[in-house]
């Protein structure tokens, strides 16, 4: 978890689920409550943004504009990726 200050806050969880990360701090797999909850939180933050990063790559290998922009790219670097290869395969 960052240094970031922290607020207080009041969530509702169902009985079962607090329940089980409570199993988890007594078992050592987590310092406390706070500790566990603010961890699961970051981790499903990530996860969404990956998604959506991964939803944009998506969109950007079906649009004929960006495909076209990116050939031209990789054309106009030809010359150098294969002085590059080239120099690879010499050592």
């Amino acid at each position: 978890m960052n240094r970031d200050i922290l607020q207080r806050t009041t969530v509702t969880l169902p009985a079962a689920l607090l329940g089980a990360v409570d199993e988890l701090v007594r078992a050592g797999s987590a310092a406390n409550r706070n500790q566990f909850i603010a961890l699961a939180i970051e981790t499903e933050l990530r996860r969404r943004e990956r998604a959506a990063i991964e939803a944009e790559f998506a969109l950007m290998a079906s649009d004929p504009e960006y495909q076209a922009e990116a050939a031209c790219i990789q054309h106009d670097f030809r010359v150098s990726d294969d002085e590059t290869w080239a120099g690879l395969e010499d050592q």
